[in-house]
């Protein structure tokens, strides 16, 4: 049935949007004194060997534990031939204890990772990656475990904790191998944010002032390209480093050049009023900035993203039809050997029942 909306929450929507139009007009009439360079694309098109991997997942909770499959799915797109595909399915069964959530997101992540490794293989020019390199370094660490991890050769054999630092060092550590080998065999890194909520390019610009307007990058270069095509002049940023990650790193022995510990940021508007894109690239590359700016224009996609990125996209998503029947194939198993632990366990909950 259809709910009717009472006249007295739309009295309260009117002004909530009134409040809101008024803070975000403040923004806006500070934020357009901003002298921001914002450069012309350039039209030279330059076919070359490109990788570019992303990943898909599903997820579903049960009273007891999360089944999560994953997947990652790569390819090497060269001129006049078909795509050399490379994919990667997995699945984790979690129990409360494991933090699905994160553990997840730490799962799948790595997928992807061993999918670029094996992209490397085929000597691609350019390695277009979806989402921020900085991830690789600086992959986020639960609040829940920061204490425990301060001194990770305190950890208590097959405790969560370890499982999780395992898991996590695997992941610093094949990401750590992938940098340094696209490095040494001069494939240009590049990590493609198409929905990035960042904000530090804001942070850059305000770095000596006292107050910074609370607004992403996203919504910076919207207000000041005036939905004109065009890409911001890269800048080097380096994120902080907690002492936890510092001990991580260190443990793992990876990140511990400090050339490794900063990136570059562009922002680049591949088609006018078409959202920015987030381009991140590796210090030790900084003489390949050229190359990447050609390689944006070269492979957009015609609707202010870029083709191989998008393709890789389609092919790791991974629908609910297939995510299901692989946890049906999980319920399935567990039913036949132990009824019980499938009624303690993998009983659906009431507000997946009830919907």
């Amino acid at each position: 049935m259809d709910e009717l909306i009472s006249s007295d929450v739309e009295s309260k929507i009117t002004a909530k949007i009134a409040n809101a139009q008024n803070k975000l007009k403040e923004i806006v009439k500070g934020i357009k004194k901003i002298d921001l360079q914002f450069f012309d694309l350039s039209s030279d098109i330059k076919p070359r060997k490109i990788a570019a991997l992303d990943g898909g997942g599903f997820s579903q909770d049960f009273v007891g534990l999360t089944i999560i499959p994953s997947r990652a799915a790569g390819a090497i797109f060269e001129q006049n031939k078909d795509p050399i595909w490379i994919e990667e399915d997995d699945v984790e069964i979690l129990t409360m204890e494991d933090d699905p959530k994160n553990y997840g997101s730490l799962f799948r992540d790595l997928l992807e990772v061993k999918v670029a490794l094996q992209l490397l293989y085929y000597k691609p020019d350019i390695l277009f990656l979806d989402g921020s390199i900085t991830n690789f370094a600086y992959k986020g660490i639960p609040h829940s475990l920061q204490f425990f991890l301060e001194n990770v050769k305190d950890i208590n054999e097959g405790s969560y904790i370890e499982k999780f630092f395992n898991l996590y060092r695997e992941f610093i550590q094949s990401s750590y191998k992938l940098i340094t080998e696209c490095i040494l065999k001069n494939v240009i890194l590049v990590g493609v944010s198409k929905d990035s909520r960042a904000d530090i390019l804001m942070k850059y610009l305000y770095r000596n002032s006292k107050k910074r307007p609370p607004i992403n990058d996203v919504s910076l270069i919207n207000l000041l390209s005036r939905g004109k095509q065009g890409f911001t002049k890269p800048i080097e940023f380096s994120p902080e480093i907690s002492s936890v990650r510092k001990n991580i790193w260190k443990a793992a022995e990876v990140f511990q050049e400090d050339e490794l510990q900063s990136f570059y940021l562009s922002y680049f508007v591949l088609k006018d009023g078409a959202l920015p894109i987030r381009v991140d690239s590796l210090v030790p590359q900084k003489d390949k900035l050229k190359e990447i700016q050609e390689a944006m224009i070269t492979y957009h996609d015609g609707n202010g993203f870029i083709t191989p990125a998008y393709l890789t996209h389609k092919r790791a998503h991974m629908t609910s039809d297939y995510g299901n029947r692989i946890v049906n194939i999980i319920a399935e198993r567990v039913l036949d050997d132990s009824p019980e632990i499938f009624k303690a366990f993998m009983t659906m909950r009431r507000r997946d029942i009830i919907q």
